[in-house]
């Protein structure tokens, strides 16, 4: 496949060919920018994103309640126009509404198909208006980082709910709704790793056959954990050099960690520090050679196996003319800059294999770049970890895992079957998480204090666990 300059020219300039420090413009991996714009942290958390994922599985139109005043005008409007209802019956059902489906102010979800009304930040006075927008943004982009795990065909499961009161909310809420015309695409379509949407999908799918109560309770858990799963393993691909293969270690949250405890170890092996402080540099290598190989194409691997089918000295030309472009270009850029300056100084672009253009590439694109990025970027995927799975033990960052995860986790492992204790430790590591045998002792001891342990077997030693959510 050969490289296409006019691609870079396109994607990284404006009109007039100025250039442009652009962002994922051949391919989507991680769902933050570097600007402050948008967040995505503990203030927050992810259940605005529950809401908008399910409103971009809709195939119409879908407005969140955000004024619960608007919509109780709304649903009484319905209930006395269209149902027909006294307006004194009318104003009872609004009680019930204020009552069953409004909690300290927030939307209180009690089926499945009120999901996709979760607005995205909740109501909150201590969240000011300008953070507000930061978190929209962030919830965003989340969202549409989970809808890239979905076919665009795919048909939300609803069950029929035999509750008068939530039938009759459907259908005020629906016809609200009505006429609102051809629903928007998605805005940003992220490339995910094919195993996780595969996982995703059976999983999601599981989640959504079973029963009203377990999904309300358990489905923001499952996004939640596939959005750091996806970051926790796109990280690590962003690196020409392959790092080191193998899981993260997981600690329950109860757990303390010594500095040489393998979950410490295990971040500070997969991602240090110095690593997640080249992940714009990285992030943008990547784009840059999707871009000129028309896109959406993915990591190292995807990119080697697509442009080494034809033979280097082809390309060679082009590809040290993106190289001089880009490092003249850039450097460009900072010689305007007061405040900043190139951190490398000026290489030969001359390479002789696709190895050796794809790391002087990634070598440019981590040293030019903004002393700003380098922080942005390495706190918010740090806040977004943060939120549930990352700790700082004694000034080390671990991943953990909470006992209401845990079980959820273990749940969807078993998929309800009586599993061996030692397969159910396996599908975690399917997962990419493993546990050391400290923190397997304080899981198994859990276990058994919840009676979800069972020990009892035919040959008095094999251990079994089954959770039904």
């Amino acid at each position: 496949m050969n490289i296409d300059l006019s691609k870079y020219t396109e994607h990284y300039h404006d009109k007039k060919g100025k250039f442009i420090d652009n962002w994922q413009e051949g391919i989507r991996l991680l769902p933050f920018t570097s600007n402050p714009t948008s967040a995505v942290d503990k203030g927050a958390g992810l259940t605005g994103a529950t809401g908008a994922f399910f409103r971009l599985l809709e195939k119409e139109e879908v407005h969140a309640i955000e004024d619960f005043s608007a919509t109780e005008i709304i649903v009484k409007d319905y209930l006395v126009n269209e149902r027909r209802m006294k307006s004194s019956q009318a104003d009872e059902f609004i009680c019930m509404l204020r009552d069953i489906m409004q909690v300290n102010g927030s939307l209180n979800v009690t089926d499945t198909a009120f999901l996709k009304y979760i607005p995205l930040v909740p109501e909150d006075d201590l969240i000011s208006d300008k953070n507000k927008k930061k978190y929209k943004a962030g919830q965003t982009k989340i969202a549409n980082l989970l809808a890239s795990l979905i076919d665009d065909n795919y048909v939300i499961p609803n069950p029929e709910s035999k509750n008068l009161f939530s039938q009759l909310l459907k259908e005020a809420l629906l016809n609200n709704a009505s006429g609102l015309g051809e629903k928007k695409k998605r805005e940003e379509v992220y490339y995910v790793l094919p195993h996780i949407k595969q996982s995703f999908r059976e999983d999601f799918q599981w989640m959504m056959n079973q029963d009203v109560t377990a999904i309300v309770r358990y489905v923001h858990l499952l996004l939640h954990f596939y959005v750091c799963y996806i970051i926790l393993q796109t990280l690590p691909r962003l690196s020409h050099k392959p790092k080191e293969e193998g899981p993260y270690y997981f600690i329950m949250k109860s757990e303390k960690a010594s500095v040489s405890h393998d979950a410490v170890l295990s971040w500070k092996r997969i991602l240090p520090k110095t690593f997640l402080d080249k992940i714009y540099g990285r992030s943008q290598a990547i784009d840059l050679l999707n871009c000129v190989l028309n896109g959406n194409i993915g990591f190292y691997p995807e990119i080697k196996a697509r442009i080494e089918g034809t033979p280097f000295e082809e390309n060679k030309s082009d590809c040290e003319e993106l190289l001089h472009l880009y490092q003249k270009e850039k450097r460009d850029v900072f010689s305007k800059r007061r405040s900043e300056s190139g951190s490398i100084e000026e290489i030969d672009v001359t390479v002789n294999s696709y190895n050796e253009f794809f790391e002087k590439l990634e070598f440019l694109c981590r040293g030019l770049q903004s002393p700003s990025y380098i922080s942005r970027m390495r706190k918010k995927v740090i806040d977004l970890l943060s939120i549930r799975f990352l700790q700082q033990r004694r000034g080390n960052y671990v991943l953990v895992l909470d006992n209401e995860m845990l079980v959820f986790l273990i749940a969807l492992i078993t998929k309800g079957k009586r599993t061996k204790l030692e397969d159910m430790y396996k599908g975690f590591g399917n997962y990419g998480i493993v546990f050391n045998r400290g923190t397997k002792l304080v899981i198994e001891n859990y276990l058994l204090k919840l009676n979800l342990l069972d020990r009892k077997s035919d040959s008095g030693e094999a251990q079994y666990v089954k959770v039904i959510l």
